[in-house]
């Protein structure tokens, strides 16, 4: 593939002195890579596509890295990185010491800080705004807004801001797709069907309609009328709604052609006393034709996540689970933050429409409205990626377990899930879920598990919390009819002299592992699948760790406040001073991108590492002698 041009670029100056067709061809360069790349490797592909008019121009326009360009979600800075000199190094984007999916503040000054998470945009624009001003800098600062965040709540308190304080030389650029990863739901997108509906609106283009026909150009007139009801719905809506919030309107625009957003983004820098909002329409993977019709399917690609083991998702088997409560119950609701694909209750959707809530991406109103629903009579699961989940605790804290709401948490892609990186692992949950009154944590370490931990969670009155992992359970035979377990009750699954692996969800199948690669060398391991974290089956370990003396944790969650943790606070209350303990699970640190298998290895997660950690921790240098 020849990008003779792209390969030219090594810093965005390099954009100032290209042609009107070398910008055309430099876009369809960026396309190639950017679709060659992603296809092969996965990685969000159908947003980036849609952007790289809009990088182009906005590059053009401004001076990075002392202007700030400030993408919410930085998921679609391909193009940006492409242009910013790391051209090279694209082919390892997502990679174990690759580039990041990302904005990576690591990377290139041309990152202003490392973002996964939508919503944020906004508000770190205003105070890279607020620094530039304090310094008394003359430099822009740009929010390139879209791809759904402007669903998030948190967007909205930054306009609020950004228009009581109004910044000097700050610009709004609004990404309209019509999509985050599903199709944008809420008040902004359902505003302008609305008002072009509406009998007064339909009316008053009747009488114009009516007036055009009586006038010498009737018939042209006529057809430019017929166009009215959208055409300028589309124009005097988003005007009148920036304009009262406080801000200047330009647009819409089409985001793919290059002289319109120059000579839009070059208006902009034009002062007027108000910050602009450059209104930019785009569409989701333009330029190439599956991701253009199935934005959806195409906004992160990869390879099936089930592959090669036969087994169903942990997303897919909770969301059956759920419809066969949903099919006995008519009170129980699924909700999601504009999750509905990747937590799987869009297969379900059209089984229980009215049942099946995607609140778009807003985590607090997510909660709040699942306590409102529970406080009604209703039986909500709320099922949102475990890093998202966290936005919303100050929801769970006060507006379920304060409450003693019967409210169910799904979270997600718990632990490590890969090439999305820090801003994406589940690391967190159990330690800022554990320290909550009232609440059950729970984590299966199969399918099976996980089916009855869903019937349990609805039967349970109060709140519930259930942690899954990314991508294919383990193949485990599910049972024909759900059953209650017992809240608190772990299992034996090995009894052993040596010591007492106690690993919680996934990391019970390499407990497994290790414990067979260790009985190889001589050293006889238990294995206890605690289930749940909250209550722990104190009896169960009590019991196993006064057998061997000798325990080892193995959670994916940091070790802060996580799992171990809790094992040692209760051995601790049960003045097992004797006992020595040895946690593993993740650092405390963000874990970079790369493959989860790779990630697991590194941080000693996997069977091989498991057993390394055992034989470190307690047993002599020479193998199979116990310390």
């Amino acid at each position: 593939m020849a990008t003779p041009l792209l390969d030219a670029i090594d810093s965005p100056d390099d954009l100032k002195g290209l042609s009107d067709r070398e910008l055309e061809q430099l876009a369809e360069e960026v396309r190639e890579v950017i679709i060659s790349v992603i296809v092969e490797r996965g990685g969000h592909l159908a947003s980036n596509l849609g952007v790289v008019e809009l990088t182009i121009a906005l590059h053009r326009a401004f001076d990075s890295p002392r202007d700030s360009l400030v993408w919410d979600t930085t998921n679609q800075m391909y193009t940006h990185k492409l242009i910013t000199g790391r051209r090279a190094e694209f082919e390892s984007i997502r990679l174990e010491g690759g580039l990041s999916g990302f904005g990576e503040r690591g990377e290139s000054p041309h990152d202003t800080l490392s973002a996964g998470h939508a919503g944020t945009g906004l508000s770190i624009a205003l105070g890279l705004a607020a620094g530039a001003a304090n310094r008394e800098e003359d430099s822009w600062t740009v929010a390139i807004v879209g791809d759904g965040a402007m669903t998030s709540g948190s967007s909205f308190e930054a306009l609020n801001n950004i228009a009581h304080l109004n910044p000097d030389r700050f610009i709004i650029v609004l990404n309209d797709n019509g999509m985050s990863i599903s199709e944008n739901i809420g008040f902004l997108t359902n505003w302008r069907k609305r008002v072009i509906t509406h009998p007064e609106f339909n009316a008053m283009v009747d009488r114009m309609r009516s007036l055009s026909q009586r006038m010498p150009t009737g018939e042209l007139l006529y057809r430019i009328v017929k166009r009215f009801n959208t055409g300028l719905a589309g124009l005097i809506i988003p005007t009148m709604f920036w304009k009262e919030m406080g801000f200047e309107y330009l647009g819409p625009i089409d985001g793919h052609d290059l002289e319109q957003l120059d000579l839009t983004i070059r208006q902009a820098r034009n002062p007027t006393g108000t910050v602009p909002v450059v209104h930019v329409v785009t569409h989701k993977g333009h330029g190439y034709e599956p991701a253009e019709s199935n934005p959806v399917q195409f906004h992160q690609p990869s390879s099936p996540l089930g592959a090669g083991t036969g087994a169903p998702t942990y997303s897919k088997v909770f969301a059956q689970t759920l419809a066969r409560v949903m099919g006995e119950d008519p009170s129980v609701v699924g909700i999601s933050a504009a999750m509905l694909e990747g937590t799987g209750l869009a297969e379900i959707r059209d089984e229980f429409p009215t049942r099946i809530f995607d609140v778009g991406i807003a985590e607090q109103h997510a909660v709040s409205m699942a306590a409102g629903m529970a406080a009604g009579g209703l039986s909500p699961f709320v099922s949102i990626y475990s890093t998202f989940l966290q936005r919303a605790f100050d929801q769970i804290a006060h507006d379920i377990c304060l409450q003693d709401l019967p409210v169910t948490l799904i979270a997600d892609r718990a632990g490590i899930v890969g090439e999305d990186g820090k801003t994406h692992h589940g690391a967190f949950d159990i330690s800022y879920l554990r320290c909550l009154p009232n609440t059950v944590i729970a984590a299966p370490m199969d399918e099976n598990e996980l089916q009855h931990l869903v019937y349990t969670a609805y039967r349970h009155d109060g709140p519930f919390a259930i942690r899954i992992p990314r991508g294919a359970a383990v193949g485990a035979p599910l049972d024909d009819e759900l059953r209650e377990l017992p809240i608190g009750r772990g299992s034996l699954l090995r009894e052993g002299s040596d010591v007492v692996l106690v690993a919680v969800g996934k990391a019970v199948q390499a407990a497994i592992e290790a414990a067979d690669v260790l009985a190889e060398e001589g050293i006889s391991c238990g294995i206890v699948n605690p289930l749940f974290v909250k209550p722990l089956d104190v009896d169960l370990l009590v019991e196993q760790a006064r057998r061997t003396g000798r325990v080892v944790t193995v959670e994916e969650n940091v070790l802060a406040g996580g799992f171990g943790s809790a094992v040692l606070e209760t051995f601790a209350d049960a003045g097992l001073s004797e006992v020595l303990v040895h946690r593993v699970g993740m650092p405390d640190a963000f874990v970079e991108h790369g493959t989860a298998a790779a990630q697991r290895h590194r941080l000693q997660l996997d069977a091989e590492g498991i057993a390394q950690q055992v034989r470190s921790a307690f047993f002599a240098a020479e193998a199979g002698t116990p310390a």
